[in-house]
C-alpha cells in the first residue's frame, strides 16, 4: 500500500501507534505499526503527530493489491480484477 493511499481516521477499526515521522516539505510519511505490520501514510505537513499516538488508518480500497502468502499471487481486488498479476 502506497503511503498516499493511507490517511489517519479516527472512526476506524484498524489501528496503530505512530513510530515517527519524515518531513518532505508540504508533506510527511508518518509511520505507524499495527498489530498486522507498519504502514505509511501521507499527511499534510500541518497535521501534528507523535511518537506514540494511537491513530486509525484508511486504505483506499481501490488502490489495494493482496498477495497470497503460499504463491505470491496477486489476488483479485479492484485493482487487480484478473488477479494474474505478481
Amino acid at each position: 500500500m502506497r503511503p498516499e493511499n493511507v490517511s489517519f481516521a479516527d472512526a476506524s477499526l484498524l489501528r496503530g501507534s505512530v513510530i515517527g515521522a519524515e518531513y518532505l516539505g508540504t508533506t510527511q510519511i508518518v509511520t505507524v505499526i499495527t498489530a498486522n505490520g507498519q504502514l505509511k501514510a501521507r499527511l499534510p505537513s500541518a497535521k501534528t503527530v507523535r511518537v506514540g499516538e494511537l491513530v486509525g488508518l484508511a486504505l483506499r480500497p481501490d488502490k489495494l493489491s493482496l498477495f497470497d502468502a503460499m504463491s505470491g499471487q496477486a489476488l483479485p481486488s479492484a485493482l487487480y480484477a484478473g488477479g494474474r498479476h505478481g
